[in-house]
């Protein structure tokens, strides 16, 4: 593409300003107005809330889908369960159906029974027994149609509570796509007002805003890098994470800002706990891992997707770790919870770093300080800087 870059935030803004460029040239002679500062400073933060904001959606998508897809597994595995209960059940029947009319032909005893009543009449109180004994095969017979009848009505409410269960995801996982959408839609709106000399000025807020959040992002990481006082001394983060660069084979951007709207937004969890102790060893597949993430790169961000034409953020590093070996869920939380956890300071090439509180984004480690992500609406797989002010840790798939 050239040598041209955009300082700071590169996504839908820095698409849209770079045409802008081309065809608008603000006058020499008069600086903007200062309601237009202020106006390019609300637009910049409305794009990152609304891009924030999504990003949570689509993880709260994924995740209700993943739920959704363990109720239907639920379902399938009662399937089993409810044909051998009505097996039983016929048998159960069947055993109460003989007895029935053993006892009716034989006047309420069994072939045994009525071998007994034969004896002598000093014997009665040992026919007793065997005739009680004989009965309670009976009694058996009903007791097992009874059992299996339980156990039939017993799956049968499990099924339709889960199925109930099922349809109310399957609602919930409407619900989140319209929100979704809604969202989409109002900051194609908030984009299309970013024109004419507003438009550089946006830019510019966006910048400063990405400056602002990558700072403070390596400053997260640093903490994050530091081992607890309890574990054994690490080497300092710098020797395992090197500053931003232009990782081979494309290049680098900057981060956008994780301000997330007051008003939507998933109530905060408690960040992870810094992992301790060794990091396990990097997995044969991390490289065809990370070969399949850069193979995507310039594919479009899709709300929901996980390729092979387009992607959301945990579709990306699914898709790419499959071709590695290894099947992660469709989640950046779920990835998270599944993998095992290390220190940032310990990042290796085909690692997974998380981003947001609660998790709603990750990206995978390429080396250099940058990461390969589906980032957000409107953008593509790109490289990226780890560093953000929302990160939250490591982990190796």
């Amino acid at each position: 593409m050239g040598s041209t870059r955009l300082p700071g935030r590169a996504g839908p803004v820095a698409v849209l300003v770079l045409a802008a460029a081309c065809l608008v040239t603000a006058p020499v002679s008069a600086a903007p107005a200062p309601d237009k500062h202020n106006q390019a400073d609300q637009l910049a933060q409305q794009l990152d809330d609304q891009g924030q904001h999504i990003a949570m959606l689509d993880e709260q998508f994924n995740q209700a889908h993943a739920r959704a897809d363990a109720l239907d597994a639920e379902v399938a595995a009662i399937g089993p369960k409810l044909a051998d209960s009505n097996r039983q059940l016929a048998a159960a029947r069947q055993r109460l159906a003989d007895a029935s009319v053993d006892a009716y032909v034989r006047g309420g005893a069994s072939p045994l029974i009525g071998a007994l009543l034969k004896g002598r009449s000093e014997d009665f109180g040992v026919r007793k027994t065997y005739v009680d004994a004989a009965l309670d095969g009976q009694r058996g017979a009903v007791a097992g149609f009874e059992s299996a009848r339980r156990r039939l009505l017993a799956l049968r409410d499990r099924l339709h509570a889960t199925q109930r269960q099922a349809r109310a995801t399957a609602d919930a996982l409407d619900a989140n796509r319209r929100a979704a959408q809604a969202t989409i839609a109002s900051q194609q709106s908030v984009l299309s007002q970013a024109q004419g000399d507003l438009a550089p000025l946006v830019a510019q807020a966006s910048a400063a805003r990405a400056q602002r959040t990558e700072q403070q992002g390596k400053q997260k990481f640093d903490t994050l890098a530091t081992p607890p006082t309890t574990a054994a001394p690490r080497k300092p983060a710098a020797s395992g994470v090197a500053a931003p660069a232009k990782p081979a084979g494309g290049p680098a951007t900057t981060a956008r800002p994780a301000s997330a709207p007051a008003t939507a937004a998933p109530k905060p969890s408690s960040p992870p706990p810094a992992p301790t102790g060794p990091a396990p060893a990097v997995k044969s597949g991390a490289g065809a891992a990370v070969n399949t993430a850069k193979a995507q790169l310039g594919k479009p961000y899709v709300y929901g997707a996980a390729g092979p034409d387009s992607f959301d953020c945990s579709g990306l590093t699914m898709y790419a770790w499959r071709a590695g070996g290894v099947g992660l869920p469709h989640s950046a939380e779920m990835q998270y919870n599944a993998i095992a956890h290390i220190s940032v300071s310990q990042l290796q090439p085909g690692d997974l770093i998380f981003y947001g509180t609660p998790i709603h984004h990750v990206g995978m480690y390429v080396g250099g300080g940058q990461m390969i992500e589906a980032p957000y609406t409107g953008a593509v797989v790109r490289y990226a800087s780890i560093y953000r002010s929302d990160l939250v840790g490591a982990g190796r798939p």
